[in-house]
């Protein structure tokens, strides 16, 4: 009796190790840390600058996010070990789906650098999220008092439409020209002009040979930027992003209008004109 209850004991205790090692190699940690930090995805957020002055911002509510906020500095320079935020502002209040928040005494402006780190909540953790550019352009600035933001039964423009108005539609295409001539003649105004485009992403690190993948499969993944992969020559890491050099200046201006949406690639002429570490000549002439 006594043998049988010992070799009962032994298969309970293989079955338990076997157990725990299913459990191990099924990720129990990596779920268990995920289920902690469920709520804390972010949609794309929406800047709106207001005439004279104010700002607003808002980003759709993600499953579980209980809370959205930001800090948001202004022209901010690097360095500096204390510089006062611009906006910090942070609400639970949903409306329409979305969190909204407003600053009513905030001065910006067309050209300004927009530097954010977004802070969420799910209830339980409170994350902050890798810091993020935006330059302002004009087409942010808005009326005080009216607001611009889509309404719930509206759907915006998606990139595929806009690469089928650009390279399908003439009219689009003046009105395309339109603009990058309008961009040049500003730049030309101000004395600096360069092919180099700032990528905001995560994935930084690796050689230039990997870096320049990523940015390469970025435009391969819009339609929209698709046929202008071909334009893009190197690529090097910068700070919270990949910085590389395209062929000439139209296509840097192209590739600035038609990738302003999603306010992932910025003019690197523009963040180094305030301070950023300047990488340029670390580039090899092709």
């Amino acid at each position: 009796m006594m043998r049988q209850c010992s070799v009962t004991s032994r298969v309970c205790t293989v079955l338990l190790c076997l157990a725990v090692i299913g459990v191990a190699e099924g990720g129990f940690l990596d779920w268990f840390r995920s289920n902690k930090n469920k709520g804390h995805d972010v949609c794309r957020v929406e800047f709106e600058v207001l005439d004279p002055q104010g700002l607003r911002l808002w980003t759709a509510q993600k499953p579980q996010m209980k809370g959205f906020g930001v800090e948001l500095f202004i022209n901010p320079v690097h360095g500096r070990k204390q510089q006062p935020c611009n906006v910090c502002r942070n609400t639970t209040e949903i409306t329409h789906g979305k969190f909204f928040l407003q600053d009513e005494s905030v001065i910006v402006k067309s050209g300004d650098i927009l530097e954010y780190v977004i802070i969420t909540d799910n209830g339980k953790t409170v994350q902050r999220h890798k810091p993020r550019k935006l330059i302002v352009d004009d087409f942010l600035i808005k009326p005080k008092g009216r607001c611009a933001c889509p309404p719930g039964t509206v759907t915006p423009a998606t990139p595929t439409q806009t690469a089928q108005q650009v390279y399908e539609d003439p009219t689009a295409e003046i009105a395309l020209l339109e603009r990058i001539l309008e961009r040049v003649s500003k730049k030309c105004a101000e004395g600096t002009m360069s092919n180099y485009l700032f990528l905001q992403t995560d994935r930084v690190d690796g050689p230039a040979d990997d870096l320049k993948k990523i940015v390469l499969n970025y435009f391969q993944q819009r339609d929209a930027l698709k046929p202008l992969a071909g334009s893009i020559l190197s690529a090097e890491d910068g700070s919270d992003g990949i910085v590389f050099r395209v062929a000439n200046i139209i296509d840097k201006l192209k590739i600035l209008e038609l990738a302003r949406q999603d306010n992932d690639i910025l003019d690197y002429d523009k963040l180094t004109a305030i301070g950023d570490m300047d990488i340029r000549a670390s580039f090899d002439d092709e």
